[in-house]
């Protein structure tokens, strides 16, 4: 049985976490000297984070429209 509701709360934490990841580059970079290069990565970072995101949301239901259907075909 698929918890979408699990699988979204899951995305949310990985997204925060690729956030936080983002931060961290900004300051390191930014306290290394090099502002550029943290600005870079925490665009990488935050695009990538964005990316699984949406993909993690999209199999959850996927994954739970088909559950449903299988549901459905067995009981007919």
């Amino acid at each position: 049985m698929v918890n979408v509701a699990r699988s979204r709360g899951r995305a949310k934490i990985a997204f925060g976490l690729s956030m936080f990841a983002a931060a961290v580059a900004i300051a390191w970079f930014w306290y290394q000297g090099e502002p550029g290069v943290g600005i870079g990565l925490a665009a990488l970072l935050a695009i990538a984070g964005y990316w699984e995101f949406r993909r993690r949301i999209a199999d959850a239901r996927r994954a739970a429209r088909a559950e449903s259907e299988r549901n459905n075909i067995n009981k007919r």
